[in-house]
């Protein structure tokens, strides 16, 4: 089995000379429109040759390049749990997608991510008749309080979020903890505990009770609370959590601790380099889906008209 991945590994290698480069995105920044931004993209054929005639439809080239790398990172891991794992969260967007046009009563599977191993056209179908059992037992289960939530009044696109998000992040726990490698099960755990941090501080700025939090960290339902009652707990967290609470309570905010959880996310996956692994596959998944952000960023910018400088520090930040 190693065998095989040191030879995907090696494909990853030649693949990642080919993400986009500082020269790509100074070039993007230089678009005075819209238009422009997203011809530079197409004809470097980012999006695997999609177009678009409207150049607002921007998202699709960005969905049909994160496909691809799904495709690719599902072709070259070994471990079915660590793909399971770094899957999840698309399998969960698309279920998200679903559920809120199943009572919007709107049809198509446009804006979902197509290299999850979904049927989306039978899926969607099945929810509309509110049949879950494709999904895994913690997604159906979410589906149907969505279900009882709609039924009661509460419609609001966010409480699909939220319930849906805490079926994935139960869903990942689930996988890394079957998953043979010390990698995922480190990077779930970090996932989880950033998560449930930055989410105390949403709750408690919106004066909100606890809840919600993810499933799969280290720091405690228990700890939660009392942070939630008394920022001065936050003393006795480890680190890196210890610091990263801090940020998230700084004047820097959430947004700075959303960068944090990114940088440790990459610490780990660094920690952990070794080419006869699957650690090559995740270090380009998550430098791809990075870029595509950048890429949104930037478009975005261009969009609104900000000027080059301030698009230009947004990429080096």
């Amino acid at each position: 089995m190693k065998d095989i991945q040191f030879y995907a590994n090696g494909r990853l290698a030649v693949l990642s000379t080919k993400l986009l480069g500082a020269d790509k995105f100074l070039r993007l920044s230089e678009c005075n429109t819209l238009s422009e931004a997203v011809k530079v993209l197409t004809e470097g054929g980012y999006g695997g040759g999609v177009t678009v005639e409207n150049p607002n439809d921007y998202e699709k080239i960005l969905m049909a390049e994160t496909d691809s790398a799904i495709r690719l990172f599902a072709e070259l891991c070994y471990d079915k749990y660590a793909v399971k794992y770094f899957l999840c969260r698309y399998v969960c967007h698309n279920v998200k997608v679903l559920m809120k046009r199943k009572y919007m009563r709107v049809e198509g599977v446009d804006d979902c991510f197509g290299c999850v191993g979904q049927d989306l056209p039978a899926l969607q179908q099945q929810l509309v008749k509110d049949d879950y059992s494709a999904l895994s037992k913690n997604l159906a289960a979410a589906c149907h309080e969505v279900d009882v939530l709609f039924a009661d009044g509460n419609r609001s696109p966010q409480a699909v979020d939220v319930v849906i998000d805490k079926a994935m992040f139960a869903d990942m726990a689930a996988y890394a903890k079957k998953s043979r490698l010390k990698l995922v099960r480190e990077l779930n755990e970090s996932l989880a505990d950033t998560t449930n941090l930055m989410l105390l501080c949403r709750l408690k700025k919106a004066g909100a009770k606890p809840q919600g939090f993810a499933q799969g960290g280290s720091i405690s339902a228990e700890t939660l609370q009392k942070l939630f009652d008394n920022d001065g707990v936050a003393a006795d967290l480890k680190q890196p959590y210890k610091d990263f609470y801090a940020l998230c309570t700084s004047e820097q905010g959430l947004a700075a601790a959303e960068r944090e959880q990114k940088r440790l996310r990459n610490a780990l996956v660094r920690k952990y380099a070794d080419f006869s692994t699957i650690q090559p596959a995740v270090e380009y998944f998550f430098k791809k889906t990075e870029e595509t952000d950048k890429v949104r960023m930037v478009l975005i910018s261009v969009k609104n008209g900000v000027e080059k400088d301030k698009i230009k520090s947004l990429i080096a930040g």
